[in-house]
């Protein structure tokens, strides 16, 4: 692959998405910081990684059936689409630290992904791996081109986190073994235990409480009854 990840730019971006750990319909503000050769290195190597998600048999009807579109085929169309859409990818400090990343999109300016600086010195195989997903995911949101988002895209988004985790998990056998800290455990390791549960009820309201302010689906993804279901759980909450 041939794109360079890092482009610095020195400025304050507001979210197009309010990602996981931004209740409400609060915007999230984010502060570019400087990446040096380490971090580069890490974004490339999570790219060679991405490149090869492939996923595993069944899981696409399963998510498909479950009422999540992965936005997709594999991890190498995401990453063409990066190259293609000449996508920047970022550390970024958030003014809600509890943000995975999130993704900018400026129909002047292109797109950024911006990953959290808190992770900006994680670069073992696994954290490389968390960051592919993390990056998988908001190569869906950037796909559509536009600044809309709702509980449908969400979900689709999700997948590819799950869809890559799986098979990251078959091909690198322990690897997320003991990983406990803010981006396994309320990341990527969390969505699969919540996607591949049978009753669906922890995934429901996990997303309702993280996006349930935003409607249930827009023209580009109409929303399944799994969407519609989580936005009557939100309506049915009281939010403070």
């Amino acid at each position: 692959m041939k794109i360079k990840p890092i482009i610095f730019k020195l400025s304050y971006f507001k979210s197009k998405t309010l990602p996981d750990g931004a209740p409400g319909a609060n915007p999230v503000y984010a502060a570019v910081e400087k990446p040096d050769i380490t971090q580069i290195s890490t974004i490339k190597k999570a790219l060679d990684e991405l490149e090869k998600v492939e996923y595993l048999e069944n899981d696409l009807l399963y998510m498909k059936i479950l009422g999540a579109n992965p936005p997709f085929k594999n991890g190498k169309e995401a990453v063409r689409w990066l190259e293609e859409s000449k996508a920047s990818i970022l550390y970024a400090d958030f003014s809600n630290p509890n943000v995975h990343a999130c993704l900018n999109y400026n129909s002047k300016e292109g797109i950024t992904i911006l990953i959290n600086s808190n992770y900006k010195n994680n670069c073992s195989h696994s954290d490389i791996l968390a960051i592919s997903e993390a990056i998988f995911h908001e190569c869906g949101h950037g796909k559509d081109m536009d600044s809309e988002n709702s509980i449908q895209e969400e979900l689709n988004c999700l997948s590819l986190n799950v869809l890559a985790h799986r098979f990251y998990q078959k091909k690198y056998k322990g690897i997320f073994e003991n990983k406990n800290s803010f981006l396994y455990s309320q990341g990527v390791s969390l969505y699969p235990k919540l996607f591949f549960d049978f009753y669906k009820t922890a995934l429901k309201n996990r997303v309702a409480d993280k996006y349930g302010y935003l409607q249930s689906g827009d023209n580009k993804h109409p929303a399944t009854t799994l969407a519609k279901d989580i936005k009557r759980i939100y309506e049915s909450t009281t939010y403070i």
